[in-house]
């Protein structure tokens, strides 16, 4: 009898949240039709008889958050990635924004879960999130998996160029040029890259965006200058500090000439400057260094390392801000908001010495 079958019995028999049932049951857009469908074969087997439209048009319909997930793009687990002295920035930003509006957040790392579609999907499922921060380098296949959703949806230091989504992000190519344009005010001509990518080039490159992005103005930098672009200067490098050191030892070995370096992160410019000096490299000496993000102990080391500041917890805050515009008016038009950034002088640059 169709009377003695409950929605957790179809839950469990689909492998899905009660939640979940009960939108599919109500027709709600945010459900991916694989999940939609295991649903309503769950309830055919059981002999669920509840009327459900088999062509449910998704509701577009405003809506108030009470509770979104800050969804970290990253191998790193939930402990360390919430301690990262970069994410951990942009989501105290996002908490104090949300918390102005009664909103909950919830935070997890999802790395791990992105070579898997199906399991990503029901992961966030589960969570009954009204709108979804994810947060950092998310491809751009990932990203059309989790709007298929439709959950209202900002990337957060992360853009893909022809994708329609909301997203906040620094000004990564006016903050690299101006970090690079500064290298060359000084005098050098010779500048090594920690992070990649290396386009055109013989080694593999990094592509997140931000990351290409602050390549694209180191390069910009150097031709206005009339300083051609020499790619066995390039090293490609993961965003931390011990890729960036293995990255800079390879860059060392081949023994290519250079004055100044910059790091795609400050991270990378820490694990760079380790292998400097272990090489019997001074800095700033022999080599100026420079960053890119301002993270808190950079202040501190010995040399202070000359960055490029972003302002982390306004951009936790303006992608909240968004993301609740998103919520009340899902078919008003995509915008990428761009953040300012400030070249921080320190300690780690100085003028060229022949």
């Amino acid at each position: 009898m169709a009377g003695s079958i409950t929605v957790k019995d179809i839950a469990r028999q689909a492998e899905v949240s009660v939640g979940t049932v009960s939108r599919v049951f109500n027709n709600h857009s945010n459900v991916t039709e694989e999940i939609r469908e295991r649903v309503l074969k769950a309830a055919a087997t059981l002999g669920y008889a509840r009327m459900v439209s088999e062509n449910p048009q998704p509701r577009s319909e405003p809506r108030k958050l009470k509770e979104i997930g800050f969804l970290y793009c990253s191998y790193l687990d939930n402990i360390a990635a919430t301690n990262n002295p970069f994410w951990s920035h942009i989501l105290n930003g996002a908490e104090n924004a949300a918390r102005r509006s009664n909103i909950k957040v919830t935070y997890r790392a999802i790395g791990e879960l992105t070579s898997n579609p199906q399991l990503l999907l029901e992961s966030i499922n589960k969570m009954e999130l009204g709108g979804i921060l994810l947060v950092g380098p998310a491809e751009a296949e990932t990203i059309k998996h989790i709007k298929s959703l439709n959950i209202p949806l900002v990337l957060v230091d992360n853009h893909v160029p022809g994708l329609s989504v909301d997203s906040v992000l620094c000004d990564n190519y006016e903050g690299a040029k101006a970090a690079v344009d500064y290298l060359i005010a000084k005098g050098h001509r010779d500048i090594a890259f920690i992070g990649g990518p290396v386009e055109n080039g013989p080694r593999p490159i990094n592509k997140v965006f931000t990351v290409e992005r602050r390549a694209a103005g180191y390069r910009t930098a150097l031709l206005n200058a009339g300083i051609p672009i020499n790619y066995d200067l390039f090293e490609a490098s993961d965003l931390y500090p011990e890729s960036a050191y293995e990255a800079c030892k390879r860059l060392i070995a081949r023994k290519p000439h250079f004055t100044a370096l910059f790091g795609a992160n400050d991270s990378t410019a820490i694990g760079a400057m380790k292998a400097l000096r272990e090489a019997g490299v001074r800095v700033p000496e022999d080599v100026s260094i420079i960053g890119f993000d301002d993270i808190d102990m950079v202040e501190h080391l010995t040399p202070a390392l000359c960055t490029v500041r972003i302002d982390k917890e306004a951009m936790g805050s303006v992608a909240v801000r968004r993301l609740i515009a998103r919520a009340e008016d899902p078919e008003m038009v995509t915008i990428t908001s761009m953040l300012e950034v400030e070249l921080i002088e320190r300690d780690s640059v100085i003028p060229y010495q022949e």
